[in-house]
């Protein structure tokens, strides 16, 4: 569930309508993610996931509630800052070494994939089949503009999105780059997490049609049947305790109490907790 649950992180957004100034830099997004278990309608989706997205000054900064690790996207210039405030450490990840990690990651898969495929387990021939579509993912789009309701399925996993047009080509663009990004990140820095392939391509789609998603729906064919629906408020301008959150954790990477580690170093004691 945790890889799906990554899938879905920092890529739906759910639009309220306000009448501030669309061409602003500075918003924040609330997001929810639920779980429904299997294919049972009947029990109340658990929350498992909430996360607080704050646009403000071309960084993006994004807090994971509950776990307290904070992300910075820096695009100007061009790398990650990871904060775990638990453990009093932090990280620096550059978008080249995010090449390289997935470079590696993708090859690991392969000889993942050849080992399922010489395996006698039951579920090896399910579980290749995933990986494949991971490395190679390919849905079948249908589009209803009547509902701006965007289908992409595969018998692998499926996307049920809920569309709105986007402001401008450049807010879609640059949507798209971030969750492009994060999606890579999230692949890379936690060990369980989905390959980012999948929902790159679902990105392409939405950019390409100058769409930004109101509500994502992903199902997965795994043994659990995994359902989980992300719902995201976005509100353009900053409040007084968005600001104040930002001042803090700006203050944080400098007041010196943090431990500067190795993306390496990082991610080990991460997946180790």
């Amino acid at each position: 569930m945790k890889s799906a649950i990554s899938a879905l992180l920092f890529f739906a957004i759910a639009f309220q309508t306000f009448q501030a100034e669309l061409s602003a830099q500075d918003y924040r997004i609330y997001t929810k993610v639920s779980h429904q278990q299997g294919s049972s309608s009947g029990q109340t989706p658990k929350v498992v996931a909430r996360t607080l997205t704050i646009c403000h000054a071309g960084k993006i900064y994004d807090y994971m509630v509950g776990v307290e690790e904070l992300v910075v996207y820096d695009p100007h210039h061009q790398r990650f800052t990871v904060i775990s405030s638990p453990y009093h450490m932090a990280c620096t990840v550059e978008f080249s070494e995010l090449r390289q990690h997935l470079k590696v990651a993708r090859s690991q898969a392969k000889e993942y994939l050849k080992a399922l495929g010489e395996s006698q387990l039951p579920n090896a021939y399910k579980k290749a089949e995933l990986v494949a579509f991971q490395l190679d993912p390919h849905f079948k789009m249908e589009f209803s503009p009547e509902k701006n309701l965007l289908s992409c399925t595969s018998p692998q996993m499926s996307y049920l999105v809920k569309t709105v047009r986007a402001p401008s080509p450049e807010m879609a663009d640059a949507f798209r780059q971030y969750t492009d990004w994060a999606a890579q990140l999230n692949f890379v820095l936690h060990g369980k997490s989905s390959m980012p392939a999948p929902r790159i391509q679902l990105n392409k789609y939405l950019v390409e049609h100058q769409l930004l998603p109101v509500e994502v729906t992903l199902t997965l064919a795994d043994s659990e049947n995994t359902k989980l629906v992300a719902e995201h408020i976005i509100d353009w301008k900053l409040s007084k305790d968005d600001r104040f959150k930002i001042t803090n954790w700006k203050h944080e990477l400098r007041d010196g109490n943090l431990k500067f580690v190795s993306f390496h170093e990082y991610r080990k004691k991460l997946l180790a907790r």
